[in-house]
């Protein structure tokens, strides 16, 4: 990786990690899905969505769509908050996920969605209050 790539390339390399990502998830939901006995959860079968839409969706899209100059956002603490909301909304549908299939649930999973929508929510103001933002 050379120190002056565009901000496009790097969106689109981080896009093709979060797809990556997303497919991985999805082939550890099935190969979970394959081993339990018939039992099926929503949470587990749609977790790969997650790093989809959040993840791959909006900076395939950034990659696609802007021009050639380097972007604020692509490598700044943003990205870092997106990966984490990422990080914590597909481990806490893949978490809630096995427990539907365990058959038993947790008072404690209120946690993920909360501090997931919390990540994100921080990814957006900085990314907002970029002073590249607008440009």
């Amino acid at each position: 990786m050379t120190l002056f790539t565009s901000g496009t390339d790097r969106n689109l390399k981080i896009g093709l990690r979060y797809l990556a990502a997303s497919a991985a998830v999805a082939a550890m939901g099935l190969i979970y899905e394959l081993f339990s006995h018939g039992v099926f959860s929503a949470y587990m079968v749609f977790a790969f969505v997650v790093p989809l839409l959040a993840g791959a969706a909006p900076n395939l899209l950034a990659a696609f769509t802007s021009d050639k100059k380097e972007t604020a956002y692509a490598g700044s603490a943003g990205a870092g908050l997106q990966l984490a909301a990422v990080a914590t909304l597909t481990a806490g549908s893949l978490m809630q996920g096995v427990l539907d299939i365990y058959g038993t649930t947790n008072h404690l999973m209120v946690i993920y969605p909360v501090a997931g929508i919390a990540f994100l929510a921080a990814a957006l103001l900085t990314y907002i209050m970029s002073p590249q933002h607008g440009q």
